[in-house]
């Protein structure tokens, strides 16, 4: 039954509906994460707080599983438009994400968030304002407050960590 040109049930044409598809290979990296997590060494009971080290990634795993098999459930028999080649920005995005993971490395987690909090938006249209500046300014900022001080969870040495420490 065809619901237009534009769409139609993934199953008439002969090919599995694509959150199908993408869904098998989610649950396929939740089993093997959650393979890889049975690995992880048991913490002893005076330094576990009821809560073994394993315990947090196997309950984010579930709820990746969980919300998964949901969004295959719910694209059942629903229509599928047809499938375009993504956009070139989608392309672009994905090489400034690759790029901010090159960036983290090299310049230090602070200086590749203010780049990236920079880059993204200009590339997706927004306009270069005194906002854009001042976001890509706190949100580094936030996180390092929020990890680096309150948490006390470090980040590797960058750039701006380095700075950081000097003055300190």
């Amino acid at each position: 039954m065809q619901v237009g040109s534009e769409t139609g049930r993934p199953v008439e044409a002969g090919r599995l509906p694509r959150d199908m598809a993408v869904g098998f290979v989610i649950l396929l990296f939740c089993a093997v994460a959650y393979w890889v997590s049975l690995d992880i060494q048991k913490a002893p009971a005076a330094l576990a707080q009821n809560v073994q080290p394993a315990t947090f990634p196997r309950m984010v795993l579930a709820v990746i599983a969980a919300l998964t098999v949901l969004m295959m459930a719910l694209g059942l028999g629903q229509p599928e438009p047809a499938r375009r080649a993504p956009k070139i920005i989608m392309l672009v995005t994905g090489a400034l994400m690759v790029a901010f993971v090159m960036a983290f490395e090299a310049l230090g987690p602070l200086a590749a968030m203010f780049l990236f909090c920079i880059v993204m938006p200009l590339t997706w249209g927004e306009r270069f304002t005194a906002t854009l500046v001042l976001y890509a300014l706190g949100f580094p900022v936030a996180v390092y407050l929020l990890f680096d001080v309150l948490l006390k969870v470090h980040f590797p040495p960058g750039v701006v960590e380095g700075l950081i420490d000097k003055m300190i």
